[in-house]
């Protein structure tokens, strides 16, 4: 078996990691697994109509949504936290986007309308690295074309008048503010590396010398981590069930019923 010091989280060894952290955090495991069921179950359950967007756009989020809860979990059992955590911004942002949906089914419009944005950003820079002299693929745009395609773009965007959404603003939109203030602002400091996120890697004296690099599978968040998916998730199926008019069974509210029971001891522990 190859063992974690020589081929880290990539060796065999891994399977003895996660069957520890399962050990450990058994209940959480086991509900986010009962969330991922019932989100695959109701997935098979929405009708969606080809030219309703807030069908289309909603959907195609809760796909995204549901991987990232996937991949959350097999990082969280694998002891890689920061990935987990990385994932679970992403997460968040599939999450304040598909809820605000929920609440104003017309921000899909915008949704739609921000690609000339982003666009626009995609020929801004490919432009600057045409000048840097940075070669691009045979038949790839001329200087002049990019221009014509940028001028182009950035007429439709000062005619129609269009926006971009921040995180913040589709966060306020779905009513979950509080929740980009806390959890959304912690994550992200593992995305944007700062100096203060690096110092989980170090071992640290009491006078503040270093004493080691710290490395591998790390068992400390797994409950906030697993917590805050299940809370995450859960908002996107109450604003699925709204947007597709689905009627949840009795196995949602066991779910609900589990998730408040453990939210509640978790609480205690912080």
């Amino acid at each position: 078996m190859s063992s974690i010091e020589r081929e880290g989280f990539l060796a065999n060894q891994i399977s003895q990691w996660i069957v520890k952290h399962r050990s450990e955090n058994s209940e959480w495991f086991c509900l986010c697994e009962e969330i991922n069921r019932f989100s695959h179950s109701t997935m098979l359950t929405m009708t969606i109509h080809n030219k309703y967007l807030p069908e289309l756009i909603g959907a195609s989020l809760y796909i995204r949504a549901m991987s990232n809860y996937q991949g959350i979990i097999l990082m969280v059992e694998r002891g890689m936290i920061n990935e987990a955590k990385a994932l679970l911004r992403c997460l968040l942002e599939c999450t304040f986007a598909v809820v605000a949906i929920d609440k104003d089914k017309t921000i899909v419009n915008q949704f739609i309308l921000e690609d000339k944005i982003q666009r626009r950003d995609y020929l801004k820079a490919y432009k600057r690295n045409k000048e840097m002299g940075i070669p691009h693929a045979e038949g790839a745009p001329s200087m002049d074309e990019i221009e014509t395609l940028l001028k182009d773009i950035e007429s439709q965007i000062t005619e129609g008048n269009i926006k971009k959404l921040s995180k913040r603003d589709l966060a306020k939109k779905a009513d979950l503010i509080t929740i980009y203030d806390s959890a959304y602002k912690i994550l992200s400091s593992t995305i944007h590396v700062n100096a203060r996120d690096l110092e989980q890697y170090l071992e640290l004296s009491e006078s503040g010398e270093v004493k080691r690099l710290l490395w591998g599978p790390d068992v400390k968040k797994i409950d906030f981590i697993l917590f805050t998916a299940a809370e995450t998730m859960l908002f996107v199926l109450t604003a699925i069930s709204h947007i597709f008019s689905l009627s949840y069974d009795d196995t949602w509210k066991c779910i609900l019923n589990k998730y408040n029971s453990l939210g509640k001891i978790f609480i205690k522990q912080i």
